[in-house]
């Protein structure tokens, strides 16, 4: 049978199974940053295919002919984003603008003689800065994964990339090392930091031990919140995660977290230790804002 199949049907056939992977399928929220950047490079290659595939049917002989198609793909790039907004998907404009740059490759490939060349070049400049980003992002993946023990020390360039409300880095006032980092906290409710994703597999160590700085003259109470994939997926109920408070006298002081707690601290479940997500950090009821300083994050065998 397959030999009864043309290229050309191969080619409807791909793009034909490829195209609800718009709306279902995909790798989950929590997966690490390479993998979802990973995923969404695939505009450009679906939409590279299904232009080839129509310029196979209808050759590209004129500009305006081009210039028909990559307006069509523009159309048609709004509409699967403002679709995918109703199913739960965030609206990418980064995503509409892989697709044109695969469109305008597969032109490039099948009428380059009626394509600018400025045009092409552009295309082939973001793709270039596309990949670019997904191997930088890859790679700061992957060295993070891959650190273990050590969580953070704030001594690399891109340290703040995955944190949540930490502002700087700092050699004003350190534990260890040459660098902390610095979360300059308002006033409120629930003021903080996080890291998402932290390092997964906690497994084979007791403890996780962080220096934290309190810049104030009296006692401040430090919420240490942790939590897994699966909880991260779920409704996030306070029951299905740790939390633990501290004291922070003035000056810095060394929080030691047992895991063992961490992972019984689940109601009805172990925490997954090597599905760690989210390390937080914050004060309840903070009444005067505060640089809250964080350096030497770790796990520990002792």
């Amino acid at each position: 049978m397959l030999r009864l199949l043309r290229p050309g049907h191969l080619l409807v056939i791909l793009v034909l199974a490829v195209t609800p992977l718009f709306f279902i399928g995909g790798p989950s929220a929590v997966a690490l940053p390479f993998i979802r950047y990973g995923w969404n490079l695939g505009h450009i290659g679906f939409f590279f295919l299904a232009t080839g595939l129509y310029c196979s049917f209808r050759p590209i002989t004129r500009w305006p002919q081009v210039a028909l198609v990559l307006a069509s793909i523009f159309i048609l790039s709004l509409l699967l984003e403002l679709i995918q907004h109703q199913v739960g998907r965030d609206f990418s404009s980064r995503d509409m603008l892989r697709n044109l740059v695969g469109a305008t490759l597969a032109l490039f490939w099948r009428a380059r003689a009626h394509l600018h060349p400025s045009l092409i070049s552009f295309a082939i400049l973001l793709l270039l800065l596309d990949l670019s980003g997904f191997a930088w992002t890859a790679q700061q993946d992957l060295r993070r994964q891959n650190r273990a023990p050590l969580i953070e020390n704030f001594e690399q360039g891109d340290s703040l990339a995955h944190w949540h409300g930490m502002t700087e880095i700092s050699p004003d006032r350190v534990s260890e090392g040459r660098f902390a980092g610095q979360a300059r906290l308002k006033a409120g409710h629930f003021s903080g930091v996080s890291l998402a994703p932290t390092l997964a597999d906690w497994r084979g160590y007791q403890q996780l031990q962080l220096q934290a700085h309190n810049p104030s003259s009296r006692v401040q109470v430090l919420t240490v919140r942790i939590n897994d994939r699966a909880h991260e997926l779920s409704a996030q109920l306070y029951s299905d995660r740790y939390n633990q408070s501290f004291e922070l006298t003035p000056g810095w002081n060394h929080i030691r977290v047992p895991l063992a707690a961490v992972q019984s601290a689940p109601a009805g479940r172990a925490m997954a230790m090597d599905g760690i997500y989210r390390l937080g950090l914050f004060f309840a009821q903070l009444d005067a804002p505060l640089l809250l300083t964080l350096d030497d994050i770790r796990l520990t065998s002792d």
